[in-house]
């Protein structure tokens, strides 16, 4: 039975006591790496955003684990190909803070478009639109990768938590385009699995001292949670994500399809809390992102209504600073330069990239009128269940 330690933490400055006694509750740093061993903290580093926003892994636990591998011996690592890289990966991990951590901590960066990649084959039968997968060479050479994800809303999938982080271990522009491959929510969920089942990351550390709800996972709004969350079993502490969230566990594609394969634990009856009591920690009205709620429409219905159903990205003219980012990112060449960017609905296959990546948070998604009597109705129901 996997063991999934929720601690309370009510401010980065207890990160790194928090997330000690994460680890203590699963077995201790001994568990996972020994001395003179090579550690890879993997974070969430999605795009050039402070980190007061929410949108990355905070500085400071990224800052903990440094020194918790460090006096077990081992040697850190902190390796990551931000979403954001196009427009420079260097300025992205500045303004998430985690670069000035690891040149104060004297710990090495890994830039996962510089450090070279090998294809490997596909581990998932379920994934039918890739053969191989390109993953950054560290993922694979480092002794042990800690997986360190931002407890957050992800307009795909839903939550991105351990599992979803792995996808970061693709490098540069080859995420955009598994996106072009793999356009429907399921099927680029079964891209992240098989990627998880590559990385196969020994311990997770989850950073839900401040989490995202709403829009995310670059434009949602902070949600103070106050934890640290851990375990060996990745699809286990994204199940107990999902629980404290009030999420409906059976709509979080990925959790199942890597419970299938033997990758983890979803059975949440089956997960052994240590900590803090699970029904204490979860969340009332946690906002989860309207343009999932498209995804939840049957396909044949969806297919049947055509065009009443239907969303794109658009661009705020207040916000937007011709950056291009959202450009250079977009896997089909659907957005165009004009007076502000602009958005081909022909060629748009809703992947959300703009929306994810855009730093000043510019890409609103616009949905048609059924989509929003319908988000609206969900709303109403949620109100008064």
């Amino acid at each position: 039975m996997p063991t999934v330690s929720l601690i309370k933490c009510n401010s980065y400055q207890n990160a790194e006591a928090s997330i000690k006694e994460a680890i203590r509750l699963i077995g201790g740093t001994e568990k996972f790496f020994k001395s003179g061993q090579r550690i890879l903290i993997k974070p969430n580093i999605l795009s050039a955003k402070t980190p007061d926003k929410a949108v990355t892994t905070h500085p400071e636990v990224v800052r903990a684990i440094i020194r918790i591998v460090k006096n077990a011996g081992a040697i850190p690592a902190v390796g990551e190909s931000p979403g954001g890289a196009i427009g420079g990966a260097e300025k992205v991990w500045q303004k998430s803070g985690i670069g000035k951590v690891c040149e104060e901590e004297n710990c090495e960066m890994l830039f996962f478009e510089k450090t070279g990649t090998v294809f490997i084959p596909s581990e998932n039968p379920n994934n039918k639109m890739l053969k191989t997968i390109e993953i950054a060479k560290p993922c694979i050479e480092y002794d042990c990768v800690i997986s360190v994800p931002k407890f957050k809303t992800h307009n795909l999938v839903f939550l991105t938590g351990a599992i979803k982080n792995t996808y970061g271990c693709v490098p540069g522009l080859r995420k955009s385009m598994y996106h072009k491959i793999a356009t429907h929510p399921d099927e680029i969920s079964e891209v992240i699995v098989d990627i998880f089942a590559i990385v196969k990351p020994k311990l997770s550390i989850m950073d839900a001292v401040v989490g995202m709800e709403g829009d995310g996972p670059g434009s949602g709004t902070p949600r103070k949670i106050g934890l640290i969350m851990a375990s060996s079993d990745s699809v286990a502490l994204d199940t107990v994500m999902g629980e404290i969230a009030g999420c409906d566990l059976k709509k979080l594609y990925y959790l199942n399809s890597a419970a299938s394969l033997g990758l983890g634990c979803n059975n949440i009856k089956k997960i052994n809390i240590a900590g803090e009591n699970l029904n204490s920690v979860k969340l009332k009205d946690f906002s989860i992102p309207e343009n999932f709620y498209l995804y939840l429409i049957p396909k044949p219905f969806a297919k049947f209504l055509g065009k009443f159903v239907s969303a794109v990205p658009v661009m705020d003219k207040q916000k937007c600073t011709k950056c291009k980012i959202c450009i250079k990112s977009c896997p089909t060449n659907a957005i165009k330069l004009y007076e502000i960017p602009r958005v081909d609905k022909s060629k748009c296959i809703l992947c959300l990239c703009c929306n994810e990546l855009c730093p000043e948070n510019a890409v609103a998604i616009k949905h048609s009128l059924f989509i929003r009597i319908f988000i609206l109705l969900r709303n109403i129901k949620r109100l008064f269940s």
